[in-house]
């Protein structure tokens, strides 16, 4: 009976042990089929050359989604192949209709997260925190008090 007891102890110990394994490893992330991007945006502790990453691979074979006057101009897409994007989307449905607007918005705050971040990148991608910010900020300015005494 005992031994019973500890055999099925140490079977339940190595099935604990063996799905806690796996639940700590995750699959790679195909970055040009998911915008993992939006939801490294929001992580503090990201890797900005990372995220950054995951962005550009995501859109290397689509056209990002401005205004077809924007692309025009700037030389990415043809009148007639603006034309043709406004012509698929007015068959969209208005599910599909919401899912453009949301990746376009999303687009647009990541070029801005990547711009405002950019100045306080360090070199091993580490974005300084807003507490890191602040006491460089204040340091600036206690200099320039100081110099201007």
């Amino acid at each position: 009976m005992i031994k019973r007891f500890i055999v099925a102890s140490a079977l339940l110990l190595c099935v604990g042990s063996l799905s806690a394994q796996e639940s700590k490893v995750k699959p790679p992330v195909d970055y040009s089929k998911v915008p993992a991007w939006i939801d490294m945006m929001k992580d503090p502790q990201v890797n900005y050359y990372v995220a950054t990453e995951a962005f550009e691979k995501y859109w290397e074979n689509r056209i990002e989604p401005e205004e077809e006057s924007e692309l025009i101009t700037e030389g990415k897409i043809t009148k007639a192949q603006a034309d043709s994007m406004r012509n698929v989307r007015s068959t969209w449905t208005q599910a599909q209709m919401n899912d453009y607007m949301e990746i376009k918005y999303q687009f647009k705050r990541f070029k801005d997260w990547k711009r405002s971040n950019f100045p306080y990148v360090q070199s091993d991608g580490r974005i300084l925190s807003e507490q890191e910010r602040l006491e460089i900020w204040q340091k600036q300015q206690k200099e320039l008090n100081g110099s201007k005494k």
